[in-house]
């Protein structure tokens, strides 16, 4: 046997529990960790054991015939040398209310019986044990002598007699932490109630949490003066049990004004609250009655702030959680978006955030132009600043069009639309937001890096379609993010926006989607790089020049202007005729709309591309199994 065994064996253990097998389970786990153990099959007999076996701990279950588990305790718990047994409440029943009844019966562990929970009762049982006071066997014993049934029933009778008025003033906190929202609302009620069971003139409660709370209710009336002593008191008092604790005042109330009472505190007392074995904050009561806190008065007042204790610590957690709950929406706001935030909590809260699935969405791809020669020539602390700043431009119009953004990788950006938020129109509020980013482009301070002939450019390319939305990853790093072809179409088009001269590309589905609402100008049939099978980019513009913008259901845009989205109406009714031409091969046909679109805007790229591609069909014509697609080797 082990030296922590041979201690063990000297440790004797009463259990009070009607179920046989449970009992059997029980006190065979018991025995293997080296306990004498004694079971009684309920309350009534357990109470005898007491004073019989002399147990240096007691496990019991609610729910057992003649004596229920907590009366068992109470009647233990009130008895001068049965008082520091500690008890240990091991039951199947879990509900707040009977919870409550075990701690206020004066239980010190409130565990829930199941085998997964043995390991928690061991330890549980080792802590008491090792830290519990010293109990009073020979009192025990000498008690134990005048022990018998009728002996046990005259001690109810006189705990029930004497407990009567502690059980409804119990009952009563129990009804109040029902019906109250705030910790304020909670502490201000349990003040007020204790008024019944003490003459409480002036009262404060301090409250250890993140922070210190305090509130007093100054019943009584009494001065300023008289309620800044009394503070000052309590606040010495408060440090004293709470050395570490932090100093700075989160929350004060005073739920009365000052009166002008001066009539001098006389009586005072100050009493620590415990929750779980913890102290987590106290209450200072004074009274102008000279030796007031009597011993029965006592009695009363801990029964209460037994029962208070618990009701005023759950409050205290509810509020820092709700605090603690705002402040981590306010952090990860900066990652992700609250409504996906909601939704990763519903999923956690339901077991399925680990789940995956298919939505519809669309994804903007947005690249700075240039990154690399900016980067050569500007420090590093300055291409951070600029990157912040730049960011900081394009993720406000990305949000203000309800987009997010899923991430930043190097200089570009990922931003989603319609993976969370129902949204009437992705597509349309991604071009939108395309639009804005653009736009906001000569917002973005640029005075400490070096740029390049052209200026400070953006590419930008959209596509919309299904994806895998969820969490991507292991256990020690997950991201919630979408995957799939919808969003390496739309990192390709950002990239063709470089080689087409154009700032914002999309597909066409975006083009489908959208295009009673914007102009759109086909590009190419172009299979992009890790894509076998062509498809149709365009380039998307937000009115002509020198007109107003007006949408097909003639309302007016909203939109800023960006001048490299605004297109001549006879460029672009030339350029659409000789697409059309091109792909008929009716090439000498095709070249006539195509100079004409040149000559309407010599610097137009796309019309001079497709001025040079009908040329050079002309004199070399394709195959005949030419689909008019192209394909593009760079990303």
């Amino acid at each position: 046997m082990s030296n922590t065994e041979t201690q063990n064996n000297e440790k004797r253990i009463l259990l009070m529990e009607d179920s046989d097998i449970f009992a059997d389970v029980l006190l065979e786990f018991l025995a293997e960790s080296g306990y004498k153990t004694l079971r009684a099959e309920n309350g009534f007999e357990g109470i005898k054991l007491a004073y019989s076996f002399m147990p240096h701990l007691i496990i019991t279950d609610i729910e057992m015939p003649i004596f229920k588990g907590y009366q068992a305790t109470r009647l233990l718990k009130s008895r001068k040398s049965t008082k520091d047994i500690p008890v240990i409440m091991f039951t199947s029943l879990k509900e707040t209310k009977d919870r409550f009844w075990g701690e206020s019966a004066g239980a010190d562990f409130y565990i829930e019986k199941s085998p997964e929970n043995f390991s928690k009762l061991r330890d549980s049982i080792i802590h008491l044990l090792g830290g519990c006071a010293e109990i009073d066997f020979a009192g025990i014993e000498r008690e134990g002598k005048r022990i018998n049934d009728n002996a046990i029933i005259e001690m109810v009778n006189n705990l029930l007699d004497n407990k009567l008025f502690q059980t409804t003033i119990v009952g009563m906190l129990a009804e109040l932490s029902s019906r109250m929202n705030s910790m304020e609302e909670i502490v201000q009620s349990v003040l007020e109630l204790l008024r019944n069971v003490v003459e409480t003139e002036i009262v404060s409660v301090m409250i250890q949490g993140g922070a210190l709370y305090v509130y007093t209710a100054n019943f009584s009336g009494y001065s300023r003066t008289v309620i800044d002593d009394f503070n000052s008191i309590c606040k010495t008092d408060f440090g004293a049990m709470f050395p570490d604790s932090q100093t700075a005042v989160k929350s004060a109330k005073d739920f009365f004004q000052p009166g002008s009472k001066d009539k001098q505190i006389e009586s005072y007392i100050v009493v620590p609250l415990h929750n779980a074995g913890k102290q987590f904050a106290s209450m200072h009561i004074g009274n102008s009655i000279r030796d007031y806190f009597t011993p029965g008065i006592l009695e009363n007042l801990n029964v209460f702030l037994a029962a208070a204790a618990p009701i005023i610590a759950n409050a205290l957690y509810i509020r820092e959680m709700d605090e603690l709950q705002k402040r981590t929406r306010t952090a990860f706001a900066r990652y992700v978006p609250e409504d996906v935030m909601d939704e990763i909590i519903r999923k956690s809260s339901s077991g399925t955030v680990t789940q995956s699935e298919t939505r519809n969405v669309t994804v903007l791809f947005s690249d700075i132009r240039n990154f690399t020669k900016i980067t050569e020539k500007t420090g590093a602390q300055e291409v951070v600043s600029f990157l912040n700043n730049i960011f900081a431009a394009m993720g406000t119009e990305i949000i203000s069009e309800m987009g997010h953004i899923d991430k930043f990788i190097g200089d570009a950006i990922m931003a989603v639309f319609g993976v969370s938020k129902t949204i009437e129109n992705a597509p349309q509020s991604a071009i939108r937001a395309a639009v804005r980013m653009l736009a906001a482009l000569k917002t973005v301070d640029t005075s400490a890096i070096n740029l390049p002939d052209s200026g400070l450019r953006i590419g930008i390319g959209i596509n919309c379609g299904e994806c895998i939305v969820g969490n991507i990853g292991f256990e020690n790093k997950i991201d919630y993010t979408l995957i799939g072809n919808t969003v390496n179409l739309a990192s390709r088009l950002e990239g063709t926006s470089k080689m087409y001269q154009h700032p914002l590309i999309v597909s066409s589905d975006m083009y489908n989607a959208a295009r009673d609402n914007f102009i759109f100008r086909k590009i190419d049939n172009a299979r992009v790089k890790g894509k076998d099978e062509p498809v149709e980019i365009y380039a998307v513009y937000t009115g002509f020049e020198g007109e107003e913008a007006i949408f097909r259901d003639g309302k007016k845009s909203d939109l800023p202007i960006v001048p490299e989205l605004l297109i001549k109406r006879e460029l672009l009714n030339d350029y659409n005729n000789g697409i059309r031409l091109h792909y008929m091969k009716e090439w000498k046909a095709s070249i006539e709309y195509f100079e004409k679109a040149v000559e309407a805007d010599p610097h137009d790229f796309l019309a001079n591309l497709y001025l040079d591609r009908s040329r050079e069909y002309l004199r070399n014509p394709p195959p005949e199994d030419w689909d008019g697609s192209v394909t593009l080797t760079e990303k």
